[in-house]
């Protein structure tokens, strides 16, 4: 694919742009660009540039999917109880509670498998201390911003990339030379906030595909499109020379066009999915792997493409479609169903990812999970759980990024708190275990980036003036509840 020759006109064409249906016309930037925190950034190559694939499950999940150790404790003091399988171990007479304390139904079996494998952590005590609010516009801007200046500060995909342009030149690869390197799955995003007073170049913005890469570069099926691509092609004898950013413009569409539909093909062409090793449980006919049939699958699918295929997509949020999890009543069924499509997804995700054969290997690419918050672990009378204060964040992948010691286990211990047969009942850190505030995440994302001092880009100068660390990925995992 030809992604340097387009790259370098660029500049030119976001200079003359004048058709929206062309580029998202939203900068990328907010105020970051200008901010003092930027000029602070302590900022070393990584050795491996990471690839992160962020997402999001709007509505707060409950964390018992990853965290049934409370819950003897969670059902005895419960307005109303849950079911009894839920209390015994999964060789206990199809008890739903396996070795490591998860879910066996929700997801617990996909995950035991992942963890086992060393593809998978799990970091229980994500809980939100400062500025405690349980609201979901406030909790997912936090989530996706790094920072609680909600209102003021842009998205985590957004200084990330100001952070990398602004010290481009110690990288292998100046970032204005990748392409595609911030991408969403979910339309507009809030980890992409930006600043129409302050934009990064235009091949830096982030990018809106949807989940079958339908192109935004495409004139196909456009009425006007088929006659302003004849025109531009008949006037473009001497155009170069004469308007020289115009020419350009039209010709880095045409090149994004052929790029993006590239990717929609391998996409669309199911034998370019790796061969499974023999008896693994996601693999089909040949062995090759089989994406299970869910409402997670495609857009995770799309992700997981998009980064194996274009090395240069450094930061892809993937969410909207994959919402709906406020479970304030009726939870338990609903709830188990979409967790185990999520984590059957996101298990045939990792293989993807782990057996592909790129050269260099796929080691570098990351999936990050979590929500809003986590939920109440009473069963309110609605059959429900509200919003609660500590939840799971889930991570895949990236080996060749992060400490050798950081997949395969399980971080955290809490306990349940809050007064018994009443609502406002959650789980919160033991005194003796570790915890990160949501925010962490983000600065957890720029250190793998080269970031050294991640707490100057998660300031608050109200609730958080030291801002927040990167998560301590080098820590012990918990050992498993059940030998």
């Amino acid at each position: 694919m030809k992604r340097r020759a387009f790259i370098k006109s660029l500049g030119a064409l976001g200079a003359t742009l004048t058709l929206p249906s062309l580029f998202s016309s939203e900068p990328l930037i907010r105020r970051v660009a200008a901010a003092p925190a930027l000029d602070e950034v302590h900022f070393v190559p990584p050795r491996v540039m990471p690839q992160v694939i962020n997402v999001f499950l709007y509505g707060g999940p409950s964390e018992l999917a990853g965290n049934l150790t409370n819950i003897e404790d969670i059902n005895a003091n419960s307005q109303n109880p849950y079911p009894g399988s839920m209390l015994r171990p999964t060789g206990d007479n199809s008890g739903r509670i396996t070795r490591n304390g998860l879910w066996s139904n929700a997801g617990g079996e996909a995950m035991e498998e992942m963890l086992a494998a060393g593809d998978m952590s799990i970091y229980r005590t994500v809980y939100r201390r400062k500025n405690n609010t349980r609201a979901h516009r406030p909790s997912i801007f936090s989530c996706l911003t790094g920072s609680l200046d909600i209102d003021h500060s842009p998205g985590m995909g957004t200084t990330l990339a100001a952070v990398l342009y602004k010290n481009q030149a110690a990288l292998g690869k100046p970032l204005d030379q990748m392409v595609l390197p911030f991408v969403s799955f979910e339309g507009a995003s809030t980890a992409f906030i930006s600043d129409p007073d302050n934009p990064l170049p235009l091949g830096l913005r982030s990018i809106s595909l949807d989940q079958k890469f339908d192109n935004p570069y495409s004139r196909n099926g456009n009425q006007f499109g088929a006659a302003l691509e004849s025109l531009v092609r008949q006037m473009s004898t001497g155009a170069d020379k004469r308007y020289p950013k115009a020419f350009a413009g039209f010709k880095t569409r045409r090149e994004l066009e052929g790029l993006i539909d590239g990717f929609a093909n391998e996409l669309r062409d199911d034998s370019s999915l790796p061969v499974l090793p023999e008896g693994d449980v996601d693999a089909g006919d040949g062995g090759r792997l089989v994406y299970p049939n869910t409402r997670y699958t495609d857009r995770i699918k799309a992700a997981v493409t998009l980064a194996i295929a274009n090395p240069d997509s450094l930061f892809i949020t993937v969410g909207g479609g994959l919402g709906g999890w406020d479970d304030h009543n009726s939870a338990i069924d609903e709830y188990t169903r979409r967790m185990q499509d999520l984590m059957a997804t996101l298990r045939a995700a990792t293989k993807h990812i782990k057996y592909a054969n790129r050269p260099g290997g796929t080691g570098n690419i990351i999936i990050n999970v979590f929500g809003d918050f986590g939920r109440n672990v009473n069963l309110n009378n609605s059959m429900g759980w509200d919003h609660g204060n500590n939840q799971n964040l889930y991570t895949f992948g990236g080996a060749d990024v992060r400490p050798p010691n950081a997949l395969g286990k399980i971080v955290g211990k809490t306990e349940r708190f809050g007064s018994s047969k009443q609502n406002r009942q959650f789980t919160r850190p033991t005194d003796d275990s570790y915890e990160f505030e949501p925010t962490a995440i983000a600065a957890t994302v720029y250190s793998w980036f080269g970031v050294q001092n991640p707490e100057v880009l998660t300031r608050d100068q109200e609730f958080a003036p030291d801002g927040e660390k990167a998560i301590d990925e080098t820590l012990p995992g918990e050992p498993p509840l059940f030998s």
